[in-house]
């Protein structure tokens, strides 16, 4: 991949915050990104048509309302239902409680987000998904694992150990 890149810039539909956008497209701007932002309380419909119009190497989503995990699971819905493929990474603050913060990024990579950025280390870690993206592709990161607590742990649950 070249040092620039063309990104797509969002926040879920709920969510009229536009500070972090701001914030984010200078950052990607700063690492090489063609960036267009969709702004706030961005309807899944305008953000379908910005990919196909602008064909992003990768779109951004970032909430910070605490509701972020919902609108980001049916922007995902909508884009695996239209077949759209593209290295997409959301981040904030996607719950209202920090406690469900690695369930929630557990739950959207697993549902086809490219990775999760939240808590305290999300910018570190974006920046260096970034970095990555650039050398080798957005698509070939390999999120880190988030960690999963006893009481979330099926197999765990199932052997009375909890």
């Amino acid at each position: 991949m070249s040092t620039s890149f063309r990104c797509l810039v969002s926040t879920v539909e709920s969510d009229s915050h536009i500070w972090n956008l701001v914030y984010l497209q200078k950052l990607l701007e700063e690492h090489g990104g063609l960036v267009r932002n969709l702004g706030s309380c961005t309807p899944v419909p305008v953000v379908l048509r910005g990919i196909e119009e602008h064909r992003p190497d990768l779109l951004v989503v970032s909430s910070i309302n605490g509701h972020g995990h919902h609108g980001a699971r049916v922007l995902m819905t909508e884009l695996r239902s239209r077949g759209i493929e593209l290295p997409c990474v959301v981040g904030g603050k996607l719950t209202t409680s920090e406690s469900d913060n690695d369930r929630v990024r557990r739950d959207l990579i697993d549902q086809g987000w490219t990775d999760v950025f939240n808590g305290e280390e999300a910018v570190p870690r974006f920046r260096d998904f970034l970095h990555h993206g650039k050398q080798h592709g957005f698509a070939a990161w390999q999120p880190p694992s988030a960690p999963v607590p006893p009481w979330d742990n099926p197999e765990l649950m199932i052997a009375g150990a909890v």
